[in-house]
């Protein structure tokens, strides 16, 4: 085989991040892209930016999945234990035990404070992006993907035959969402002309949203632009007709899902209750950890935390509930939601940054206020809620893009 046609079958994805949270949203969709890879006939390195993937803590232990989908997992300056990498970065030290005295500095003034700031949204520094680079030129890929608009700078030093930027967010239009809302961004906060010119290297943008697709798309005419949908793969949903209907919030501990199940709590279920007295809300996952027993007795909520198989949570009694009040990107809990044959509800907007690929299969409120109604009619008609678990069979033909796959086997 020539090493034209070797080149063609390699890929490397830079990422900066940590990938241990098994069930996130970035992770799921993160899969999804490198099973599209694979589906192509790529095989593909994992390198990681050495310190800063370590986030605020001075290890990471890496989610199997990526194991398992990437050919190899490239990750500098590190100790290797099993799966869980520890960093020899004095740097990443540093940081750890800063942030753990900023943590201890709130907790003992009794300070909310606002969230330790991210830095996914910040360019690589000098010397990282150099040790980054090394190792991408000496993988010697015909495809490089950096993940988020904060690594598409990279991409013009790298000789590929096709260099791709994987956006899960805009992080302009993030910013955009937490102004509207009155809140403090929880990253930094670039503009919408900025963060195309990071992504004016790139050949092809991967976008998780249509609206965010459709946003960018004029500012950058010359390069290709795809949605990639999330991955639809149908569960073994529990079709237990024994539970009274209720709703269910599964979500992992991170500002947007604590922004909207607070929204739930405060503004929703409420007025769900005081139409339905005995509902209930399900919360599972680790967003459950933050309600103590008396909250959750007082205001009708059943609290689950992690669940080992979602299965067991879905089926036609169940109503997923998926509002979005801040953030970017694409709200996948709506497709895991439907992954396990429930019905849907959501809040106005919340589909947009499908396209439409899901127009009649969730229940979408006209607006906020109409949200408490929507959930009362579904939890007292049994018709309605199981037309709509019963279509939710139907995302996996509406989230496809054939055309995307095709690039990739180009």
């Amino acid at each position: 085989m020539t090493r034209r046609a070797e080149q063609k079958r390699q890929a490397v994805l830079i990422v900066a991040r940590r990938l241990d949270a098994a069930r996130s949203g970035s992770n799921t969709y993160l899969k999804a892209y490198l099973r599209l890879c694979r589906e192509a006939g790529l095989a593909t390195r994992i390198v990681f930016a050495p310190r800063r993937s370590f986030g605020n803590l001075a290890w990471a232990r890496l989610d199997p999945g990526f194991v398992e989908l990437a050919e190899r997992i490239d990750w500098g300056q590190t100790l290797r234990i099993g799966r869980t990498r520890i960093s020899l970065a004095p740097g990443v030290w540093l940081r750890m035990v800063r942030r753990l005295g900023a943590e201890v500095r709130r907790r003992l003034t009794g300070q909310a404070g606002s969230a330790y700031p991210s830095l996914l949204g910040a360019e690589l520094a000098p010397r990282e992006s150099k040790d980054v680079l090394a190792r991408v030129r000496k993988a010697g890929a015909g495809i490089v993907t950096a993940e988020y608009s904060s690594l598409a700078p990279l991409l013009e030093q790298v000789e590929a035959r096709r260099r791709i930027v994987l956006l899960h967010d805009l992080f302009s239009l993030r910013a955009e969402s937490f102004a509207a809302q009155g809140l403090e961004p929880d990253h930094a906060v670039i503009t919408l002309e900025a963060e195309a010119q990071r992504c004016r290297a790139a050949d092809l943008l991967i976008h998780a949203s249509c609206t965010e697709r459709d946003r960018l798309q004029p500012l950058l005419p010359e390069t290709r632009h795809e949605w990639m949908p999330p991955a639809f793969r149908p569960g073994s949903a529990c079709a237990d007709t024994g539970r009274k209907p209720h709703g269910l919030f599964v979500g992992s501990r991170h500002r947007g899902n604590a922004e909207a199940l607070d929204f739930l709590r405060r503004k929703i279920w409420p007025a769900v209750r005081a139409k339905i007295p005995d509902a209930e809300l399900w919360v599972a996952g680790a967003i459950a950890s933050g309600i103590s027993a008396g909250e959750a007795q007082a205001e009708g909520l059943v609290l689950l935390g992690p669940v080992e198989d979602l299965a067991a949570l879905g089926g036609p009694q169940a109503i997923g509930l998926a509002p979005m009040k801040s953030g970017s990107g694409i709200p996948i809990k709506v497709v895991d939601y439907l992954s396990l044959g429930m019905a849907v509800a959501v809040t106005c907007g919340t589909l947009d940054a499908f396209g439409g690929a899901l127009e009649g299969l969730v229940a979408e409120a006209a607006s906020d206020a109409r949200y408490a109604a929507l959930i009362c009619e579904l939890l007292r008609d049994d018709s309605a809620r199981g037309a709509l678990a019963a279509a939710s069979a139907q995302a996996a033909s509406r989230l496809s893009n054939p055309a995307l796959a095709a690039l990739l086997n180009d």
